[in-house]
C-alpha cells in the first residue's frame, strides 16, 4: 500500500465463525477510508451469500444502492433506497467451492464529513463450475451526516463468517 494508506485495525474470524465483523472507535484523521475483506459465510442452502453494512449501528432506512452485477453468464442491475442496511454485495457461501473466499473493496471517501456519505465497491466470488460466479459493482449511500466511527459487516443468512475471513480497515490521506 502506498506511503499515505495506513492500516487501522484487521479483523480476522477464528474456530466456530463470527456473526459480525465490527470496526469501533475509527479515528477521524484521514480523507477516506478503504476495507478490503476476504470472506466466505457458512449458510448451506446456496453457494453464495450477501454482505451488509451498517456506519455508527444506525439500523433505520437510511440507506439505498445501486448495483451493477453479472453472474452464471448473465448481466443485471439493481437498485433499491430506505433500507436499513447497505447491501455491499455477495461472498461464497458453505456450498461454494472448499476454501474459496471472496474478493471485496469497499471505498468511503470524506467518512468524517458532515455530509451524506457515499461509497463504491467492488467484489468477486468464484465457485469452481462453470456456472456460479459473481462480479458485482455498487454504489451506495448513507444519509447518516456524523462521521463515521464504526462499520459492522453482517451476513444476510448465514449465520456466521467462515473461520478465517479477514477484513482490512485502512485510513487514507490526502499526502
Amino acid at each position: 500500500m502506498p506511503v499515505t494508506y495506513k492500516p487501522i485495525a484487521t479483523v480476522t474470524v477464528g474456530a466456530g465463525g463470527a456473526a459480525s465483523i465490527d470496526f469501533t472507535s475509527i479515528p477521524g484523521t484521514y480523507t477516506d477510508l478503504l476495507v478490503l475483506i476476504s470472506a466466505r459465510s457458512t449458510r448451506s442452502t446456496d453457494y453464495r451469500d450477501e454482505l451488509f453494512i451498517r456506519f455508527n449501528s444506525d439500523s433505520g432506512n437510511n440507506y439505498s444502492v445501486r448495483s451493477l452485477n453479472g453472474g452464471n453468464g448473465a448481466a443485471g442491475s439493481s437498485s433499491a433506497g430506505s433500507t436499513n442496511y447497505l447491501k455491499r454485495g455477495t461472498i461464497p457461501a458453505a456450498t461454494a467451492t472448499a476454501s474459496t473466499f471472496s474478493n471485496n473493496i469497499i471505498y468511503i471517501p470524506n467518512y468524517a464529513s458532515s455530509n451524506q456519505k457515499s461509497m463504491s465497491t467492488e467484489e468477486i466470488t468464484e465457485n469452481n463450475s462453470t456456472g456460479s460466479y459473481y462480479i458485482d459493482f455498487r454504489a451506495g449511500l448513507w444519509t447518516g451526516t456524523s462521521a463515521i466511527t464504526s462499520i459492522s459487516f453482517t451476513v444476510e443468512v448465514g449465520p456466521n463468517f467462515a473461520q478465517y475471513s479477514t477484513a482490512t480497515l485502512y485510513g487514507i490521506k490526502n499526502s
